[in-house]
């Protein structure tokens, strides 16, 4: 059924169509926000704001066992100390050895160390690089057949993009990383590769 104003009076009543803003609001002159409205608003934006914290707390920090776990547990490793005889690797099946100055096989798993950089030396890019590749992966060598060595997971990655473990290799508590680059035998990893060739 069709609705029927009257129009003749703008000005209207409870009905019109013409009613001003604060009638339609229902606002009292002087009165912009009714009291209420503004508890009723404060309370909201409080409990939003506590709810949004909570979540926050409950979801986004982890508490500090759980960052120690991720960094430094070794009990995912199968071999936390190893005690093996690492030749360099030659072609066929690849059990336990060294590939060059930061990669190695261990027990047919391909471990690829994290915090430092050795010279490539399947792709150097001058003759430097290749001479220091090859000191680097003798060295290498010598460091692992020197006795025990503990695996550590000091990535928050497990394996990087070619499939590699990301691990590190301890002794006596120090990273035989530390080593070669003292020896000048890598450079620290800084998120970038720096050349070797001068």
């Amino acid at each position: 059924m069709a609705r029927i104003y009257n129009f003749s009076s703008r000005s209207g009543g409870s009905n019109s169509p013409w009613r001003t803003g604060s009638e339609r609001t229902g606002r009292r002159k002087g009165w912009p926000v009714r009291p209420f409205q503004v508890l009723k608003e404060g309370f909201g934006l409080i409990t939003l704001a506590l709810v949004t914290g909570w979540a926050a707390a409950h979801y986004s920090v982890i508490p500090t066992d759980r960052i120690s776990n991720l960094l430094t547990d070794s009990r995912s490793e199968s071999h936390p100390f190893v005690v093996r005889y690492f030749p360099v690797c030659a072609s066929g099946k690849r059990l336990n050895c060294i590939v060059d100055g930061d990669t190695l096989y261990i027990d047919g798993e391909k471990i690829r160390m994290t915090g430092f950089n050795t010279p490539e030396l399947f792709s150097p890019q001058c003759a430097q690089e290749a001479q220091l590749a090859r000191r680097a992966q003798r060295r290498f060598q010598q460091m692992v057949n020197a006795g025990p060595f503990e695996v550590r997971r000091t990535s928050l990655r497990d394996r990087d993009v070619y499939g590699r473990k990301l691990r590190s290799l301890y002794r006596n508590g120090k990273p035989l990383g530390d080593q070669l680059i003292a020896e000048g035998l890598a450079h620290r990893w800084r998120g970038f590769k720096e050349s070797w060739c001068s």
